[in-house]
């Protein structure tokens, strides 16, 4: 696939990847606005939509989250942790500032769902972004002065700190809940079209984090997000900016963040796919907007909103064709799916700015696992 921009196009790209800030899968803004902010446990959940929950089938595959807000991840024995847990095989907190307290509860509520014996073991999710904390904020990739070794020093030292709560909560409860995955969202490093040495720079210190995690955990799956093809605009694909290629392998990723779209989405996997092939790559990861994501403006197609309550049925049906296996097998009309292995949510799973979450959580799930009704939650088409 030739993702070469021509020189006549580069100021029209430019002003794209601009306005899509991150067609990807994170949004910078709500890192800041997770800390600031976070949402309350299940007490104050709609007792209706609890009620469907405990109802649905666990999911055909792992699905991990952006990090679940504190007020949830702080109230032990919460029966929405435990739902979410249970359905998506997966608690996820965030890296840079998760507590002891935190991972501790998300060990004991993956040990009861472990202790069932499912098909598929609960374990958590650790989100990260690495180059945004010490890394001079007006420095280039190639700077090598003491920010750049803060960076990497902070990034380790909290890693280290979630596997040591890790093992004691195990210790402490007699289980073995695993750290599943390690899901790092770079925005802070963009490579620059020309420049050999800032590139190759920005490989480098990308590679480190991915090193250094390797280091300390060795055995858990380390998913890079916004590494994928995306729409730049009007007919215009490429490569996301966040990474160059040349980085040591791992999954690719591509964002599902226009629901309603359903070709568009379908033509971004591909396009993903086919990068990766070229990579040497054989796994993209997919994230899905539920209740949120770029809607289209007279200005610009890609206006964020948290708060997108689009029709449930495309919620329902991107459930089906994402977890069923019929759908891979016609990669011509559908995508390569097969190739997938976990897919992730973004917002969080109910974010407290995107209230229509838990309905449209609710459609997918019954998508994948083949449950037709949506009339309880207000579809009726």
């Amino acid at each position: 696939m030739n993702i070469c921009i021509n020189n006549g196009e580069r100021s029209y790209l430019r002003k794209s990847l601009i306005q899509l800030v991150c067609t990807c899968f994170f949004i910078t803004a709500n890192i800041a606005q997770c800390a600031q902010k976070p949402a309350s446990g299940s007490s104050r959940i709609d007792p209706n939509i609890m009620a469907k929950l405990r109802d649905l089938k666990p999911l055909p595959k792992i699905h991990f989250s952006w990090n679940l807000e504190d007020n949830l991840l702080n109230e032990y024995g919460s029966s929405l942790l435990y739902e979410l847990a249970r359905i998506m095989h997966s608690l996820n907190v965030r890296g840079e500032w998760c507590t002891e307290k935190q991972i501790d509860n998300c060990v004991y509520t993956c040990a009861r769902i472990n202790k069932t014996k499912p098909a598929i073991p609960c374990s958590i999710g650790v989100n990260y972004s690495p180059w945004h904390r010490k890394f001079g904020k007006d420095l280039p990739p190639t700077d090598r002065g003491p920010t750049y070794y803060a960076e990497i020093d902070f990034f380790a030292e909290r890693i280290m700190k979630v596997k040591e709560w890790v093992d004691n909560a195990n210790k402490k409860y007699g289980t073995d809940v695993k750290i599943g995955a390690l899901l790092l969202a770079n925005e802070r490093l963009t490579e620059k079209e020309g420049d050999e040495a800032w590139n190759e720079g920005m490989r480098q210190a990308l590679d480190a984090i991915h090193l250094k995690a390797e280091s300390i955990l060795p055995d858990v799956r380390i998913q890079w997000h916004c590494r994928g093809v995306l729409k730049l605009g009007g007919t215009r694909w490429g490569k996301t900016p966040y990474f160059t290629g040349k980085e040591i392998k791992s999954p690719l990723s591509t964002a599902f963040f226009r629901v309603p779209e359903q070709e568009l989405m379908r033509e971004q996997y591909r396009r993903t796919y086919t990068l990766a092939k070229e990579l040497g790559i054989e796994e993209v990861t997919i994230g899905v907007a539920l209740a949120a994501g770029y809607q289209r403006g007279l200005e610009t197609e890609n206006n964020w909103t948290d708060d997108w309550d689009y029709d449930l049925i495309y919620s329902y049906l991107l459930g089906f064709e994402l977890n069923h296996p019929w759908f891979a097998r016609y990669p011509e009309i559908y995508a390569p799916y097969e190739h997938t292995k976990i897919i992730t949510f973004f917002p969080s799973p109910f974010y407290h700015k995107t209230p229509a979450w838990g309905k449209h959580f609710i459609a997918y799930v019954r998508g994948a696992t083949g449950v037709k009704h949506l009339e309880d939650l207000g579809f009726d088409k």
